[in-house]
C-alpha cells in the first residue's frame, strides 16, 4: 500500500528488534520456552531471528554493542512490553502459566486474559489469550 494522498497506512507490525546480552540465554527463552521457531542468524552470528509461524521473523535479537542500563523503570519513555497470543481459551492461558512456572519464571501483572514474564534481559513479555469474553 504505502503512502497516498490520504496518508500513510501501516498494514501490520513487521517485527520487533532487541539488543541482548547473551544469545544462548535468548535462544533458550524465545525458542525453547516460548516455542518460537529460530529461522536464521546473521551478522557473523551476532543476531538471531525467531518466528511465530507467519513471517520469517517476528523478533530479532542482536548482541548489544555497548553496555547500558537495560530496561528502564515502568512508565518512562521506551519499550513497555511485547505481547504474544498463546491461544483462544482461558485453559490455554493456564497451560502457558504452568509452563513458564515449571521453567523457573514468575508471572506478574495478571489480568483475566493475560500475564507477563521477563526475558533474560528483563524485557517484559506479555502472554495473552482472546477468549471472546
Amino acid at each position: 500500500m504505502g503512502a497516498s494522498s490520504a496518508g500513510l497506512k501501516v498494514r501490520e507490525l513487521g517485527h520487533v528488534s532487541l539488543f541482548v546480552r547473551d544469545l544462548a540465554a535468548t535462544r533458550r527463552f524465545y525458542r525453547d520456552l516460548l516455542g518460537l521457531t529460530e529461522t536464521g542468524a546473521g551478522k557473523d552470528g551476532r543476531i538471531v531471528f525467531f518466528s511465530a509461524g507467519v513471517h520469517h521473523h517476528d523478533v530479532s535479537c542482536e548482541l548489544a554493542r555497548a553496555e547500558g542500563p537495560g530496561p528502564q523503570p515502568k512508565g518512562v519513555p521506551g519499550l513497555y512490553h511485547i505481547a504474544f497470543d498463546v491461544g483462544s481459551s482461558l485453559a490455554a492461558l493456564a497451560a502457558a502459566r504452568r509452563w513458564v512456572e515449571e521453567h523457573g519464571l514468575t508471572p506478574f501483572g495478571e489480568t483475566p486474559s493475560s500475564f507477563s514474564v521477563r526475558d533474560p534481559d528483563g524485557h517484559e513479555i506479555e502472554l495473552y489469550v482472546d477468549p471472546g469474553i
